[in-house]
């Protein structure tokens, strides 16, 4: 059963504002996917049937006693996806929630799709009767509406101040971007390019040419913003590199300062050349010929910092172990980092150390 208009309770709100020559004062609007069951009378409403989540109100025209509502429905936080049945408009009354002013049940509903399913962002428009004087929306401050070139047009080049069209206002964004190779849906795609997706106003960049064609951005695209950013977090980490028992120095501003003999393989030691928070993993590859008990250390200055004890298990008639530690810590160029075995009998077979700086 389709229905769309005043409440019940909305009427007599209504009423009561009239009586008072006082506004409309909207509060929210949200959406569900209820029906209607038979016998049900949607005019008794006071909530939605089965919410699904508020709506964001883009802006509002008046004329007299009518007001166009134009709301926005986006899938941006949608998990899973469900058809759109119910909106309700909800005003500031006595009560904590509001009330429910207008409501709209149709049976010929829209999918609204989980948001990893594909991208939406469309806008209604809702009539409603209100009073002459100018309705209100309670705590309204467009904060994360998409604003589509026609609003942008509208309110913003034309009125507020700007004198220019949405075009140059386009042609600024691509700009500083650097550049814009297409829109989607593509026909195909170049590694590297970058394009624009209509449905969340956002640009992506190709990770991966494509000979097909795309619909939405997939896996082989990257949202630009997070693209940049990523790139931004993996330059705080620089790759210093690894060493073996053949105490070879590895290239890169650390300083490896190594025991004295070179029989000695139970120990390794270095230094760092620039102040900072390292990230820091030793693995030890080792044989023995005793059923000892183990332990590997990460020292700062005689300071533990992690350990790891174990039995080294037989195999193939030998007792051998791999072991990997690792620590997150904050080294100054003064500070010695050992790396050290409680017994070794026969022979550390490899070890190698892997260092990053990350700020």
């Amino acid at each position: 059963m389709a229905f769309r208009g005043l409440t019940k309770k909305g009427a007599d709100y209504l009423a009561t504002r009239l009586a008072n020559e006082l506004a409309v004062e909207f509060l929210k609007v949200e959406i569900g996917d209820g029906a209607v069951v038979s016998g049900q009378n949607p005019k008794n409403q006071t909530s939605l049937i089965s919410y699904k989540k508020d709506v964001r109100i883009l802006k509002k025209e008046q004329e007299n006693n009518a007001i166009n509502l134009t709301i926005q429905i986006t899938n941006d936080d949608i998990t899973q996806g469900f058809y759109l049945k119910e909106i309700g408009i909800y005003v500031n009354d006595s009560t904590s929630n509001g009330c429910l002013y207008w409501y709209c049940n149709e049976d010929n509903a829209q999918y609204i799709p989980a948001k990893t399913d594909s991208v939406i962002a469309f806008e209604i428009d809702i009539r409603m009767e209100v009073t002459n004087s100018d309705a209100t929306i309670i705590n309204w401050s467009g904060k994360n509406t998409w604003i589509n070139k026609d609003y942008l047009e509208e309110n913003y080049t034309q009125n507020g101040g700007y004198k220019g069209t949405t075009q140059e206002v386009d042609d600024r964004v691509v700009s500083a971007l650097g550049k814009e190779d297409g829109k989607f849906p593509l026909t195909e795609a170049i590694k590297g390019n970058v394009y624009y997706f209509p449905g969340n106003k956002k640009f992506y960049i190709c990770k991966e040419a494509q000979n097909r064609r795309v619909s939405v951005p997939d896996g082989n695209f990257e949202e630009l913003s997070i693209w940049e950013n990523r790139k931004r977090l993996e330059n705080l980490f620089t790759k210093f590199g690894n060493f073996t028992t053949d105490n070879a120095k590895i290239s890169g501003n650390i300083s490896l300062v190594f025991k004295n003999s070179n029989s000695d393989v139970l120990n390794q030691k270095f230094s760092v050349t620039e102040n900072g928070l390292y990230f820091i993993s030793a693995t030890q590859r080792v044989t023995n010929t005793a059923d000892n008990s183990e332990s590997v250390k990460i020292l700062k200055n005689s300071e533990l910092l992690t350990r790891h004890d174990f039995n080294i298990p037989t195999v193939n008639s030998r007792r051998e172990t791999n072991v990997t530690l690792s620590t997150i810590v904050y080294l100054t160029t003064s500070d010695i980092v050992l790396i050290t075995r409680s017994n070794c009998d026969y022979v550390c077979r490899q070890r190698d150390l892997l260092i990053f700086r990350i700020l």
